[in-house]
């Protein structure tokens, strides 16, 4: 079984139009609503793949009657603790003619400590029945940046635990040596004060974290650039399929996902990979957060080119 953790799950609505005339009145174009945070996201395509997935998170009473249909819709195994208040809006203003999107996020949902511990006693009842434990983004107010290092500490005897967190969260829940890490480029290089201008020194950074922190695996998503796939031992380089995009909301979740599956299916590293950028590829095709078909995954992944680094 998987489980996903989601500290501070989001409505995210979409808003396209020409462009924006700040000041006066605009018209939409087109308009859509999807329940979006990392866990999930991931959790969704993993439910899609017919694998067994249990989906936590905390929701704001104000609004979780709106929330669980979006949940029924998806038909995702669920589980939350309401909080007081309402799980908050992100809205995303797409400018066509420019090409531009601009995000207006609000800050969410307070955890008191209470209600994280009831949070924890529904994470420990599946923790030691699950093979994944993955969380990723934001923590709601009021909780520490110490989070996922703690729960990683917890868990990480009985199952593989996977972060994809950035800032401080990522660096406070490294030391809790984690399985699997996703940052994006940027997140990497945010979290090392350094840029990273090529191959060689994105793996050299990746292992420098795997023997600080005694990850697994460091999985680097970097857009059109590709991914690399980085162990102790190994290196992996993933190219891209060229595909018309819709939205790139999401992209890291689809790839997170499909690492996870490949994984647990005990697939190649290469080949692992290869589905994990498929179902990345998959994601920016449509809009919103779709719930991805296997065997259009499969047909994708076989066209994807990976290659082992050198060293």
């Amino acid at each position: 079984m998987i489980t996903t953790i989601t500290m501070n799950p989001a409505l995210d609505k979409t808003i396209k139009t020409k462009d924006i005339t700040f000041g006066e009145v605009n018209r939409v174009g087109s308009f859509r609503e999807d329940l979006g945070g990392k866990g999930i996201n991931v959790g969704r395509i993993l439910s899609g793949f017919g694998m067994p997935t249990m989906n936590l998170a905390f929701l704001g009473k104000d609004n979780v009657h709106e929330v669980i249909e979006y949940i029924k819709k998806d038909a995702m195994a669920f589980d939350y603790v309401s909080v007081p208040g309402h799980t908050r809006t992100n809205i995303k203003i797409v400018e066509l003619e420019k090409n531009r999107t601009t995000d207006i996020n609000e800050e969410g949902i307070s955890v008191t400590k209470e209600e994280y511990r009831e949070f924890m006693v529904k994470l420990e009842k599946v923790a030691n029945q699950s093979d994944f434990i993955i969380m990723g983004g934001s923590l709601a107010k009021n909780m520490s940046d110490m989070t996922y290092g703690n729960i990683t500490r917890m868990y990480k005897k009985t199952a593989k635990v996977v972060i994809d967190a950035d800032d401080e969260i990522l660096l406070e829940g490294l030391k809790g040596e984690p399985f699997l890490i996703k940052p994006n480029i940027h997140e990497l290089e945010k979290a090392l004060n350094i840029e990273l201008e090529t191959d060689d020194e994105i793996i050299s950074a990746a292992r420098k974290i795997i023997s600080t922190y005694k990850v697994t695996y460091i999985l680097v998503s970097m857009g059109s650039d590709g991914s690399l796939l980085v162990s102790n031992t190994e290196a992996y380089r993933g190219g891209t399929v060229p595909v018309k995009i819709a939205s790139t909301v999401g992209a890291g979740d689809a790839m997170l996902a499909g690492f996870v599956y490949a994984l647990s299916r005990k697939y190649p590293l290469d080949q692992s990979l290869a589905f994990a950028t498929a179902c990345s590829t998959l994601t920016i095709s449509v809009e919103g957060y779709p719930s991805l078909n296997i065997d259009e995954v499969a047909v994708v992944a076989r066209k994807v080119l990976v290659d082992k680094v050198k060293e």
